[in-house]
């Protein structure tokens, strides 16, 4: 894949378990022009919350669709994260991609909204600290929780937004 992978140096519990699947996706997929971002923060704001991620240094940035871009895909964890022992945790999280389909498959004459959703289903269901539970279509449905005004482009032919939401498994550090 070309274009940007927005990681963070040393990341730590579920920011680690998150930067591993981002990473395996920006290496897997082979679209051009990607922008692939960890963890979303829900940013209050006077028009509802905005999901901003960690773009480099001190900046974050929103993560909406972007018509200059083949996709945008970023994670969103429950607020609820769950453990029996204090070491290891486990919250829902959401993989949103924002696709425009006809850039990430371009030899494909229809609506390649499915193939889409394919590939990402195939790679993501290949991490064993994952596991799918669903996936949610329409930006509405994906991005309820978020002020969606920023987002320019409808889920439209040529534009497919969806999520893959699972159980992530992930591991905190124990300090002496």
């Amino acid at each position: 894949m070309t274009g940007t992978n927005y990681t963070k140096i040393n990341p730590t519990g579920i920011d680690s378990a998150i930067q591993q699947i981002q990473n395996h996706l920006f290496r897997k997929l082979d679209w051009e022009n990607c922008s692939v971002f960890g963890r979303v923060y829900k940013v209050p704001s006077d028009k509802g919350i905005i999901p901003r991620a960690f773009k480099a240094g001190k900046e974050y940035q929103d993560v909406f669709t972007d018509d200059r871009k083949t996709t945008t895909i970023f994670f969103v964890d429950d607020d609820k994260h769950t453990t029996k022992e204090g070491i290891k945790f486990e919250t829902e999280v959401k993989i949103v991609f924002m696709v425009d389909v006809k850039k990430a498959f371009p030899a494909i004459l229809h609506r390649a909204d499915m193939e889409v959703e394919n590939l990402a289903v195939e790679l993501i269901r290949s991490r064993s600290n994952f596991t799918i539970k669903q996936i949610e279509k329409g930006q509405d449905t994906v991005l309820k929780e978020f002020n969606r005004d920023g987002i320019k482009k409808v889920d439209l032919q040529p534009f497919h937004v969806f999520s893959i939401t699972g159980t992530l498994t992930y591991q905190v550090s124990c300090f002496n």
